[in-house]
């Protein structure tokens, strides 16, 4: 997070709208924002920024399998509508960003293709398939320490995060976009609801695509009053001063579901764009804050 100064008090720039798009689902119905979300994670890769352009919503009354649904018309209907009224000028812009990926890149060692909108069902991919899979062809678990030193490379265990490389290999070898699904609690934030029939899973997704990873990370909304209050007790968070969010549980609210997209990771899918920083006017990182 990043901290600030609020006429004495401390605040911090947001992470995400969510929360605040929840408390406007009992009057409005399905909502959604676009706005800049700020992360101080010390990534310098190439798929990541400080500061990013956020696409969320919150749907009321919809299940899991419901925001699947959602989530791949919405990325498929884009990706149609796009090709359809800009197809010769998508095309011209990913030749165009072809030439920037480093020689020593698959992509940059094969011509570059016309973007073709998804036409299959996006794959789905629990996480304990997705650590099966990665054991089953070498993909290795990269362990380091706090200087970002390896310290060790072994197999996926049962429960354990996937981190960017890795993943990023998953997808590349996959080929076609991939939801991964069911999350272990442990590794999940608390507002996100068990799966019904494992408490220890979460109706939780990933939308993962090939040469860039994830784009939209999404969830059902844990909506029981105790059950969120045992989340903060379970993530050592206070939840004192999320006494607005969890006044929605305590005196009614529904069952739902949202999501939050990174539009620039999207813009550099569609337009086959290498590093992340050129998707973006004015991109803001370490050691980068003006203009």
């Amino acid at each position: 997070l990043f901290p600030l100064q609020y006429f004495g008090e401390t605040a911090y720039l947001t992470q995400s709208s969510q929360l605040y798009l929840e408390t406007c689902l009992p009057a409005l119905g399905s909502v959604f924002c676009i706005m800049p979300s700020y992360r101080a994670e010390h990534s310098s890769t190439r798929r990541h920024l400080a500061e990013y352009t956020h696409v969320e919503a919150e749907l009321p009354f919809i299940a899991f399998g419901d925001l699947l649904d959602l989530l791949e018309d919405m990325v498929t209907s884009v990706c149609r509508s796009v090709c359809a009224q800009h197809a010769e000028l998508l095309n011209h812009a990913r030749r165009l960003n072809h030439c920037t990926w480093p020689s020593d890149t698959p992509e940059a060692k094969e011509e570059c293709p016309d973007f073709v909108p998804p036409s299959e069902k996006f794959v789905r991919l629990t996480h304990a398939e997705a650590i099966a899979f990665c054991n089953q062809h070498g993909i290795k678990n990269v362990i380091k320490d706090e200087n970002d030193n390896v310290i060790e490379e072994r197999e996926f265990r049962d429960g354990e995060d996937i981190s960017e490389a890795p993943e990023r290999k998953m997808i590349d070898m996959i080929g076609k976009p991939v939801f991964l699904i069911k999350f272990p609690a442990d590794i999940k934030s608390f507002y996100m609801a068990k799966c019904k029939d494992a408490k220890h899973l979460t109706e939780s997704v990933d939308l993962l695509l090939p040469s860039v990873g994830e784009i939209v990370g999404g969830s059902m909304r844990e909506y029981d009053y105790d059950a969120v209050m045992q989340g903060f007790k379970t993530h050592d968070i206070d939840p004192t001063p999320y006494y607005w969010y969890t006044d929605l549980r305590k005196y009614g609210t529904q069952p739902h579901g949202g999501f939050g997209l990174g539009l620039e990771r999207f813009l550099c899918w569609m337009l086959r764009i290498y590093h992340i920083r050129d998707s973006c006017l004015y991109p803001r990182f370490i050691g980068r804050c003006k203009p």
